[in-house]
């Protein structure tokens, strides 16, 4: 669709040099600005219409807080409101939500998300203004969410469309501490639901505590990690001939011992290890990721399948997952003048609002149904 932008652009700059005479520019400026609206209105559906009936794309998003502008007293959101440090305007919220879903869209050059994970949400009114109030309502949309224990209010949810994913039951997961009674974050979100009207698959989504912490924050991960692996085992014992999808923010790369040791998790795409899972982002190149961080890029997003979905394994499941990529886009960056290349166009650096996207990458996978 910009591709169809700039072409139009010069038909007109082109027709208005060619015409010089008034009387025709404001004709041609009419006609040519209608044909543009229908070439976009076709590009559009067109977009939606290169779906394929064979293969669904799932997607992970960190959202880097899309937060509610008005004031939430029962969470630690003051900082986003219009008072706040962040002056958090309901002007930001909706270039924010613009943002997200212009994002969501560009992802569909061959398949729109059937379902996409995100994190730092703070409720559901944020996901229902960008469902519903922006051009993803003509996709169909929905949500799942849950308010979570988490002190900012930050949650994990799903978007999803209907036709290509269809939702059984969903419910949170407390990831809590026994030993530590005021250790409070993010609910795991548990959707099970069929895909492409083939299979059935359990999709967790997971937001594991950030590193902002230190040295506590590893013992945090690890709480987080177990209640995870817990969750996974009791759904594979229980229904061993249905596919799991994990996806999260998990504050630590592929190789980190939360990952590999706690959730036990190869870091090879060749071995399933003792939890049964495939880390589909353990061959993702390692000069790049999801995160940049004092110009270094880490893979902090990962999307992990149960190795009955991988390409790798003769699996009865009619369903085949390929392997992850990480969404970039040229709008989803800007130049990093401190560290050389490129980094995250973010909606914030501190506490200076820059009007970006997020400081994560989108990522994603392709779910083929095989027969």
């Amino acid at each position: 669709m910009c591709r169809s932008k700039a072409i139009f652009k010069n038909i007109i700059i082109s027709s208005l040099s060619r015409f010089g005479c008034s009387r025709y520019c404001a004709l041609h400026i009419s006609l040519l600005k209608m044909a543009l609206c229908v070439v976009l209105v076709l590009g559009s559906f067109s977009v939606y219409s290169q779906n394929n009936n064979n293969m669904v794309r799932l997607a992970w998003w960190n959202l880097e807080n899309f937060f509610d502008p008005s004031n939430d007293s029962l969470t630690n959101d003051d900082e986003f409101t219009p008072e706040g440090i962040n002056h958090w305007t309901y002007t930001r919220f909706n270039n924010k939500k613009n943002n997200i879903y212009k994002t969501i869209l560009s992802m569909g050059l061959d398949s729109l998300p059937a379902a996409m994970g995100v994190c730092e949400v703070e409720n559901a009114w944020t996901l229902k203004q960008l469902c519903f109030n922006t051009p993803l309502a003509k996709y169909g949309y929905q949500y799942i969410h849950y308010d979570s224990p988490d002190p900012r209010g930050i949650d994990v949810a799903l978007v999803y469309m209907p036709k290509q994913f269809s939702p059984i039951y969903s419910k949170p997961i407390l990831v809590d501490d026994s030993s530590n009674l005021s250790f409070k974050t993010r609910d795991i979100l548990l959707v099970c639901g069929t895909v492409l009207e083939t299979d059935t698959l359990f999709i967790l989504l997971a937001h594991f505590p950030s590193k902002k912490t230190g040295i506590i924050s590893v013992s945090r991960r690890e709480v987080a990690a177990k209640k995870l692996k817990y969750t996974i085992d009791t759904i594979a014992q229980r229904h061993p001939k249905c596919g799991i999808v994990v996806m999260g923010d998990f504050n630590d790369t592929p190789l980190d011992d939360c990952i590999v040791k706690t959730l036990g998790v190869s870091p090879s795409v060749m071995d399933s290890s003792q939890s049964g899972l495939i880390n589909l982002m353990a061959d993702i190149d390692s000069d790049f990721g999801t995160y940049k961080y004092q110009g270094m890029w880490y893979c902090l997003d990962q999307i992990m399948i149960s190795s009955n979905l991988s390409m790798k394994t003769n699996s009865h499941l009619p369903l085949v997952v390929d392997g992850a990529k990480i969404h970039i886009k040229d709008f989803l960056l800007v130049k990093d003048n401190k560290f050389l290349g490129n980094k995250l166009y973010r909606t914030y650096t501190g506490v200076k609002y820059e009007g970006g996207f997020s400081d994560h990458l989108p990522i994603y996978i392709n779910v083929t149904k095989k027969y």
